[in-house]
């Protein structure tokens, strides 16, 4: 029993680090399986962001860049020729011709009014043309309902920033060659894992496209200035002629405000600051429909001050100081059969299996050494009475030391019935062994019922009488009855029997052994039936085990095989060997035979 237990304890320790293993393993193949949905996840998504982010910087880059083209004289309502000619090719003196600015009938769904800071802080707006030349203006281009709605827009600017906030926006602004370029690379030693690696590079190629998005959209945009025809340069150019700066965005105010592009013209009386106001919710709707089919959640939101990371540096847009924000990658959920999945589940049915297959084969083995231990302890008992019995005996009589004839006769006959029982406990374990290995040779033939009763009541009458009992034989079967087996086999099913139920009842109520036979279901049923204590009810699977011995075996002669080995020759013949209960007391075996035809 302890080196039972010592095995099974060894082999449970085994089967806990394997599963432990496994299910280690199984963890871990789980989380990468997560991880890659995750840095997938991930890069579609920042690929998506970089999309949107150059769709909106394209959409808008060229309204941008018309109005850098813009020249400064544009921001007058009225310019004058530097040269005119009349029909008859007569020159007109410079300055005596005006020409009405592109901007004073300028209308755009985007912006919404045009204006003009002059060195003194006075503000103006080519689109809001005063004194004469508003009644101009209001003859030809604009009407006046038109002009007095656009000075209460100039009048509104001048109440969101001061000259002073004004000339501080404009002077950040840098050339494109100054403009900073994010090259930072992540710490290889920060990601532990590919998924985090694969997020910065992500995000690091996000950084870097704003990078070469703003290069591009400053590089155009000075082109742009410098591309200003010379053609229409006023007559005052030389008192306003100079340098035109960049368009810079910024946000009036600190919360709230409204989207402001201005430029600084330096010239001779001083400088000028230029810009526009624009419509923003107009714009922000505008830009989210350029990728509505991208982030249909998406959201513009101003910046005020420079970002802290360089993160939230990836997600602004090249053109206006904006942050998209949209929402976080959701990894699409593992499917049940992929590959890592499949795999795994695999492999759990076949460790399992495989440690059930070795929990069966430890039983089997454990139960072959228990088997060959009781065994080996059964016969050796068993042997060694009988042949202590020889040895005496035949010594005894050898050496002549029993000179009376009757003591002789019963030495004799002791020697007889002990070689009998050895004979019988020879002939089980032979019987056992070839039945185990399928040796069994069969020798089955066609009897009556009452032939086969006839061969195999003699030597159960005498086992009987041997043990002081009787033998009671009750055929209730119809007569002529055939039965096809193999009467060896069936004659030594029941002699263990009768043996058992001499040993085991030879102290009951009535001394006798009966032997009922009926035919019922097509079948030959034969029972034997005794009087003695019967079989405790725990105990009815332990006795049909081989070398296991009842409760009531005590010390009475036997190995434990009789039982397996009877109902193993019975099942060998087709039939069946059970023991059926029986309320009056004592114990019933019924052996049930195929009939013949």
């Amino acid at each position: 029993m302890k080196s039972r237990r010592s095995w099974w304890l060894i082999y449970g320790a085994c089967t806990a680090l394997v599963l432990a293993a496994l299910a280690w393993i199984t963890v871990m193949v789980v989380r990468l399986e997560r991880g890659e949905l995750q840095a997938r996840a991930e890069a579609e998504h920042q690929e998506a962001l970089r999309l949107a982010l150059w769709r909106m910087d394209s959409w808008l880059a060229p309204f941008l860049a018309r109005e850098a083209a813009r020249p400064y004289f544009d921001y007058e309502p009225f310019y004058p020729q530097p040269q005119a000619y009349t029909k008859l090719l007569s020159r007109i003196e410079p300055g005596e011709v005006l020409t009405p600015s592109p901007l004073l009938s300028f209308e755009s769904k985007y912006f919404r009014l045009h204006f003009q800071v002059d060195p003194e802080g006075r503000f103006s707006s080519p689109q809001v043309p005063l004194g004469n030349l508003r009644d101009l203006a209001e003859e030809s281009y604009l009407a006046g309902a038109q002009i007095v709605s656009n000075a209460a827009q100039l009048e509104s600017i001048g109440g969101l920033f001061t000259t002073e906030e004004l000339m501080a926006c404009v002077a950040g602004a840098q050339p494109p060659e100054a403009q900073p370029v994010i090259t930072a690379a992540p710490d290889p030693g920060a990601g532990r894992f590919a998924k985090i690696e694969a997020g910065l590079a992500q995000q690091l190629r996000t950084q870097k496209e704003w990078s070469r998005r703003k290069g591009t959209y400053d590089q155009n945009i000075q082109q742009a200035g410098q591309a200003r025809p010379a053609a229409d340069i006023p007559a005052q150019a030389d008192r306003r002629s100079a340098s035109v700066g960049l368009l810079v965005p910024f946000w009036s105010g600190s919360s709230g405000g409204e989207l402001i592009f201005a430029r600084r013209v330096q010239t001779a009386d001083g400088p000028y600051y230029q810009g526009f106001l624009c419509d923003w919710p107009k714009l922000k709707a505008e830009l989210l429909g350029q990728i509505t089919d991208l982030f249909a959640e998406a959201q513009l939101v101003p910046v005020r001050r420079p970002p802290a990371s360089d993160e939230a540096v990836g997600t602004m847009l090249a053109t206006i100081p904006v942050l998209l924000e949209v929402p976080d990658p959701v990894p699409a959920a593992a499917a049940w059969l992929s590959p890592a999945r499949s795999t795994i589940a695999l492999t759990w049915l076949a460790v399992v299996a495989a440690l059930g297959a070795g929990a069966v084969t430890l039983r089997a083995s454990i139960a072959f050494g228990e088997k060959r231990s009781r065994f080996a302890s059964a016969v050796t008992h068993e042997l060694r009475s009988p042949l202590t019995t020889f040895r005496m005996y035949s010594e005894m009589l050898a050496d002549g030391m029993v000179r009376d004839e009757e003591q002789r006769q019963v030495y004799y006959a002791t020697l007889k019935q002990e070689s009998g029982r050895l004979a019988m406990l020879v002939e089980n374990v032979l019987a056992y062994a070839q039945l185990e290995e399928g040796r069994r040779a069969s020798g089955a033939r066609k009897f009556t019922i009452e032939d086969l009763l006839a061969r195999l009541t003699p030597p159960l009458e005498r086992r009987a009488r041997e043990a002081g009992m009787s033998l009671r034989v009750q055929c209730d079967a119809p007569g002529g009855r055939p039965v096809v087996t193999d009467v060896d086999q069936v004659g030594q099913i029941l002699f263990n029997l009768v043996d058992n139920a001499c040993k085991y009842a030879d102290n009951g109520s009535d001394p006798s052994v009966e032997l009922r036979v009926s035919v019922a279901d097509g079948r030959l049923r034969i029972g034997v039936l005794d009087h003695g204590p019967g079989i405790p009810a725990r105990q009815v699977r332990a006795i049909f085990v081989p070398f296991e011995r009842g409760a009531n075996g005590g010390d009475k002669p036997g190995i434990g095989l009789g039982l397996a080995l009877a109902r193993g020759l019975a099942r060998d013949l087709g039939g069946d060997l059970e023991l059926r209960p029986r309320p009056e007391g004592g114990a019933c075996f019924e052996l049930t035979l195929p009939l013949g035809r």
